[in-house]
């Protein structure tokens, strides 16, 4: 940015630049720059640790997923299976009562995760979570469910 406003002074210094013209580029490069500088993010996403599955019938799901793909059973519950991918990453297949068949949603695994600070980042951009001992939920600008936790976070049933 140094070189292209000493080239907007040179211009005007040398008549090329009203003083008008100097003050409007200027206040447009800084415009722009402040626009265009990035912001430090509040999250390092380093792994995606998990994704479940709202299905209408959890035993035949998790045939389903583990005859194609070969998962192993992680652990299980009557409504939940966690079938294993590798030793930080399950998929997860529920059972819902009353709700359809759907991606629930996706979590993220969060490089240095501290579940208070997530909480607070989150407040500070006027987004609500819903908290739990490890984890913590809310929704992204088109309502999909996005969960954070620490990238070697094990999934817990219900």
């Amino acid at each position: 940015m140094q070189p292209l406003i000493e080239k907007m002074l040179m211009d005007f210094e040398t008549g090329k630049l009203s003083r008008r013209q100097l003050a409007s580029a200027l206040a447009a490069l800084v415009a722009t720059g402040a626009q265009a500088a990035p912001s430090a993010p509040d999250f390092r996403a380093v792994s995606v640790n998990h994704v479940t599955l709202r299905v209408s019938d959890v035993e035949r799901s998790t045939k389903f997923y583990q005859d194609v793909f070969g998962m192993p059973l992680k652990t299980e519950s009557p409504t939940l299976k966690l079938l294993a991918l590798n030793k930080n990453c399950f998929f997860g297949v529920e059972s819902v009562a009353g709700k359809s068949p759907a991606v629930d949603h996706f979590s993220l695994g969060i490089q240095g995760f501290k579940l208070d600070d997530a909480v607070a980042k989150l407040k500070k951009r006027g987004i609500q979570a819903d908290v739990s001992k490890e984890s913590l939920k809310f929704n992204d600008a088109d309502g999909i469910t996005v969960q954070l936790n620490a990238p070697d976070y094990p999934g817990y049933l219900p």
